[in-house]
């Protein structure tokens, strides 16, 4: 082997696969900041009834990734659907029966006592409907959650996209920040929650 042949044989650079890039720029630069997609801001049903995970919204284009990687199959209804299908009367509420939502508090899906004392996901999801100021959530997370919850108990967006722990986690640090990636700096407000969650229905 000559010595010029020697020298770039030892140059090479061994080019690493997507998922180890992937990995080394997250563990390089800590997400920096929520990157949220364009799709993001639509519906489900504008996207073809796909949608994105939490961290895969807020990372996937910072990682300049292919969505079509990350996106799965989804038909979220929207908290108008829900709180539709919540009337006895109403041609959708066997998916009401079917959610078990019927009683449920929302403090105690959601695992925080303070969180609309007393009040039922039905009765956030009216309250939401009419913008009674006695029940002022900011950008409506609580009505948004309320429907999202129903959303995963039907499988109307299955829980590879979203689980209840995340759901709990939202309304946890909403005021905080929510972090769909552990070490992001800047962290998801109430109304970045909002948007991500209304990407996930299909907007009936």
């Amino acid at each position: 082997m000559s010595d010029s042949q020697h020298h770039e044989d030892s140059q090479q650079v061994v080019t690493p696969t997507g998922s180890e890039s992937r990995r080394r720029f997250v563990r390089g630069v800590g997400l920096a900041t929520p990157v949220m997609l364009a799709l993001s801001s639509r519906s489900a049903l504008a996207n073809g009834g796909l949608c994105l995970s939490p961290s895969a919204s807020a990372s996937i284009a910072l990682l300049n990734s292919r969505p079509d990687r990350e996106l799965v199959s989804c038909a979220g209804r929207s908290p108008g659907f829900w709180s539709e299908a919540a009337n006895s009367t109403h041609p959708n509420h066997s998916f009401w029966v079917q959610s078990s939502a019927e009683g449920k508090l929302f403090s105690t899906v959601f695992g925080d006592s303070s969180a609309f004392p007393g009040k039922t996901l039905k009765q956030v999801l009216r309250n939401g409907m009419r913008n009674e100021p006695k029940f002022a959530d900011q950008y409506k997370l609580g009505f948004h959650l309320a429907a999202a919850w129903c959303n995963l108990q039907v499988n109307f967006v299955p829980p590879t996209v979203i689980s209840l722990e995340q759901l709990q986690d939202m309304w946890r640090y909403r005021n905080t920040g929510y972090q769909p990636v552990p070490g992001m700096e800047n962290p998801w407000s109430s109304e970045t929650i909002v948007k991500y969650l209304s990407s996930t229905f299909t907007g009936t």
